[in-house]
């Protein structure tokens, strides 16, 4: 609000550099049953409207001059018991997605000169604005701070590249001497007098560099939020963005925390590759790091972290910046390895939400949605008034006796539910609307098969892919699969306002029908099905299509896709999207026994595909709560055991030099800390034991710990010198069960090839 109005102020950049826009008098609305008494509110006016909600009421919108007015309007309203709709929408979000701007904006009028004064953003006042597809190139660069174990700040460093700009490398470090010769460059270390100092000179060199977008590891909740506490303390505002505003930071949910830099984004590391699917055995800085560029951290994992920091700053401060240094240089290079920020880029640009809220199904559902609802005569309830109902059932899975299958052909359904969202017309405004030109799902739910948004949305999104393809766009076909995969889960979860549990139970439901009617069509025709998973059938080949299995795979793709349309369209008069294609070749396909059962597993199997790799699914080769030892013991067992090499020889030998210490540097157990040490009371798992080791007294806020069990029990590696570790452990807890999960299959146990004795208990 500025004085007593209402504005909306977007940020945004072009060829040009940073510009704002400014919506003054943007009106913010809800609405209200056309019927509810409304008490006559200041700032606030009430039109008549062509809508009603999703129990057919008619409804009026309350608009306001301020967003005060508005949310005191609101709170009001509620604590009455009246009714709103679509009053917890943001304001700046309703602006955008009722032009169906989606980010990529096109500007009619003439710029302003900054009334903050900052110079080098220009800036529109009540421009004309229309949806564009503008793909800019964005600026940036990475934060890493050191601190002391008291709270200390010791040093912030940065790293970024722009263009053909020079290399930004800085590191501004406490130092109160400044000792002259103490730091051979001094173009990239910046001793300060003090904290204050170093805090003023970041913020300086923020204004001046002038990023689009600030990255980290963990930048927001720790980084930033050191950050802004400290300077808080020293009464220093932290202002690092493109006005003097300081920086707001809220954890949104536990460990998922929002920044709010006026004019910049701050995308998080860890938090952006989990939402775009990116798999690691942890999201440490060092693993990752590892895995994607080929090396890590200047401090290793089995050193103390928190002992070395504290000593070179003490006695060598030129090396704490380095290392300072080398952490933001590793993120940069992450994020460009990765290509994470033009994926991030292209689904903010489909989805219509900002870089950093990009992960936010939900919100990217309502921007989708909402304009489009509108448009055909509804408005939606606020989420707090969604009504839970019962739970939709999951993919279905079923499964053959534990053994080991010769040639089996996996057929998988694309986009499943995607697919049968557009088959049978399932989405929000044709449940609505069920009852016109109405059709029937598997499991007894109706849709109107011509009032509805989602499906031809749908189809839309499929030939973007499809074209996305064909052009090579890996981001903008990546960022149309996770925007289609979301629909059913947010339309599954009462946290979406358009939650009705017909929808998720009409999808799943339909899904289960769907592979259950194409196993038994299999089955019809001679073949076995030896296990299923929500979208994919393992079929068995017979004898004769051993000699060709991918021609085979696809010639029964085919006979299912046919058999699947006529079906459809016999049984419910729908015309088929669903389509199956053949997926892979097994040469050899193991399913292990469920744990203390005789029946096969579920969601857990290993398979020897055509190149000769082996590929595992849920088992411990692929597992990270397991150690390397337990990896690589599994992965050389598979190897032998699906090729016909030794085994019974093989498993003595690694025995034999797991206990001569030849395996040492595979026994770490690497746990993920979810919660403090003092909140286990009843229990102390293994990790916590090695965690209150290395931190007595919790004050390091450790989030990973890396242990290894010892006669003593677990000890964190850090602390492992002159300790006796305990082979035994390892032989029962990680070999044993992994072993015997194979050997039944050959009439053997662990224990029995240990000891030298076949056993007969396993036909």
């Amino acid at each position: 609000d500025k004085n007593g109005r209402a504005e909306v102020h977007y940020y945004g950049r072009s060829e040009d550099g940073p510009f704002k826009i400014v919506i003054t008098n943007p009106k913010p609305l809800f609405f209200v049953e056309q019927d509810a008494r409304i008490p006559d509110l200041p700032g606030m006016f009430v039109r008549e409207l062509d809508l009603k909600s999703f129990n057919r009421e008619p409804v009026k919108g309350l608009y306001f001059d301020s967003f005060d007015r508005y949310y005191n309007a609101r709170r009001e309203l509620h604590a009455q018991g009246i009714t709103t709709f679509e009053s917890d929408v943001w304001p700046a979000d309703r602006y955008l997605m009722e032009r169906f701007i989606h980010t990529g904006v096109e500007i009619t009028g003439e710029p302003e000169p900054d009334p903050a004064g900052q110079g080098n953003t220009a800036v529109w006042i009540n421009p004309k604005l229309a949806p564009a597809g503008y793909n800019p190139v964005l600026k940036w660069f990475s934060i890493d701070i050191e601190t002391g174990q008291n709270g200390e700040l010791y040093s912030i460093a940065l790293h970024g590249t722009y263009g053909d700009e020079t290399e930004l490398k800085k590191v501004f470090i406490v130092d109160e001497e400044n000792t002259p010769g103490s730091y051979p460059d001094n173009s990239l270390i910046i001793p300060c007098k003090s904290e204050r100092q170093v805090i003023t000179e970041f913020i300086k060199e923020t204004k001046r560099y002038d990023p689009d977008i600030l990255i980290g590891w963990h930048v927001i909740g720790f980084d930033l939020d050191f950050l802004a506490k400290k300077s808080s303390n020293l009464g220093i505002p932290l202002s690092i963005g493109r006005s003097s505003r300081p920086l707001k930071l809220a954890e949104r949910r536990r460990g998922i925390y929002d920044a709010d830099v006026d004019g910049r984004l701050v995308i998080d590391g860890p938090q952006t590759l989990r939402t775009a699917f990116f798999k690691f055995e942890d999201y440490t800085l060092e693993t990752v790091a590892q895995e994607i560029l080929g090396r890590g951290k200047d401090i290793r994992p089995e050193e103390d972290k928190i002992a070395e920091i504290n000593r070179r700053f003490r006695e060598d401060k030129a090396a704490l910046a380095r290392y300072n240094l080398e952490d933001s240089v590793l993120v940069t290079e992450i994020f460009k390895a990765t290509g994470i920020i033009g994926q991030l880029k292209t689904r903010s640009l489909i989805t219509g939400l900002p870089m950093s809220r990009v992960g936010m199904s939900v919100a990217a559902f309502d921007f989708f949605m909402l304009p489009a609802i509108h448009r055909k005569g509804y408005v939606a309830p606020d989420v707090k008034d969604i009504v839970p109902g019962g739970h939709a059932a999951g993919g279905l899975v079923f499964t053959s006796a534990p053994k080991l299958y010769p040639h089996v052909v996996v057929l998988d359904f694309k986009s499943l539910y995607p697919t049968i969202m557009r088959t049978f017309f399932i989405d929000p405004l044709s449940r609505l609307d069920s009852d016109i030109d109405p059709v029937t799902t598997p499991v007894g739910i109706k849709f109107s098969r011509s009032r509805h948004i989602l499906p031809s949305y749908l189809k839309e999104l499929m030939e973007k892919r499809s074209r996305a393809k064909l052009e090579n766009n890996a981001n903008l076909s990546q960022a149309v699969k996770i925007l289609m995969n979301s629909f059913y889960g947010v339309m599954g979860t009462t946290g979406c306002r358009f939650y009705h549990p017909d929808l998720p139970t009409a999808i799943t439901g339909t899904g289960q029908w769907i592979l259950r009617t194409t196993a038994d069509y299999l089955k019809s025709s001679g073949y076995e099905v030896i296990y299923g998973d929500t979208d994919s059938v393992f079929v068995l080949l017979k004898q004769e299509e051993h000699r060709d299995p991918g021609e085979a795979g696809k010639e029964l793709a085919k006979r299912v896709n046919n058999y699947i349309s006529e079906k459809l369209l016999n049984d419910f008069n729908v015309e088929s999207k669903l389509e199956i294609e053949f997926e892979k070749h097994y040469r050899k396909f193991f399913l292990p026994a469920m744990r203390s059962s005789t029946e096969g597993a579920r969601k857990r199997y290993a398979g020897l595909l055509d190149d000769d790799t082996i590929e595992f699914k849920g088992l411990e080769a692929v597992r990270s709560d397991w150690t390397e030892l337990a990896k690589e013991f599994q992965r050389e067992l598979f190897h032998r055991f699906f090729h016909g090499m030794d085994i019974r020889n093989w498993i003595p030998e690694f025995v034999k030099e797991l206990k001569e210490g030849k395996k040492d540097n595979l026994l770490v157990y690497r746990k993920r800390l979810r919660r403090s040490q003092e909140q286990y009371t009843k229990t102390t798992p293994p990790q916590i034991k090695a965690a209150r080791l290395l931190d007595p007294e919790g004050k390091r806020h450790l989030r990973e710990i890396r242990y290894i069990i010892t006669s003593e029990g677990p000890v964190p590696v850090q602390m492992m010198q002159g300790k006796a570790i305990d082979y035994q452990h390892y032989i029962d807890k990680q070999l044993k069960p992994l072993a015997d999960g194979v050997l039944f299959t050959i009439n053997e146990s662990f224990d029995g090839i240990i000891s030298g004795k076949q056993l007969t208990l396993f036909s």
